[in-house]
């Protein structure tokens, strides 16, 4: 094993709590990580880089843990056809594989899109109540100064 962080190194470094790193690798959004002879978990860098999109998927897109996992999934199943492509396979092969990560990331982008369509449609409405109070303070400060 290469270099790994303890519990309270790698929450103190992502700005969670060690009870969220736990509950991740519960629910198995996060493998199961190693520990030491006394029991303590030690993460790893590549689960650290899982974290960190875990996170984004949380905080950036508001992702609930089934999207969060729905996403992981889809990195899973890319992460293993890059193994076989480095490995080497058949051209059929290679391209069985190429056309599925395509589909796979269409899914996922297409997720994507429809959220920041919904968090446009939202921002939207704010600005347009906004304006409208903006309006009616122009207007209660235009009153105010005539008749002053």
């Amino acid at each position: 094993m290469g270099k790994a962080w303890s519990v309270e190194a790698v929450a103190g470094r992502l700005g969670i709590t060690t009870r969220t790193l736990h509950y991740y690798e519960e629910v198995g959004l996060i493998p199961p990580v190693q520990r030491t002879p006394g029991g303590h978990r030690m993460y790893d860098e590549a689960t650290i880089a899982r974290l960190e999109q875990i996170l984004r998927l949380r905080d950036v897109l508001g992702y609930t843990l089934q999207e969060i996992r729905q996403v992981m999934d889809v990195e899973d199943v890319l992460q293993g056809y890059r193994a076989q492509l480095e490995a080497g396979v058949e051209p059929e092969v290679r391209m069985d594989i190429l056309e599925h990560s395509i589909q796979l990331l269409e899914t996922v982008v297409a997720h994507i899109d429809e959220k920041v369509e919904r968090l446009e449609a939202m921002r939207q409405r704010y600005r347009e109540r906004l304006a409208r109070i903006e309006e009616k303070l122009a207007k209660h400060r235009k009153e105010v100064d005539e008749g002053e």
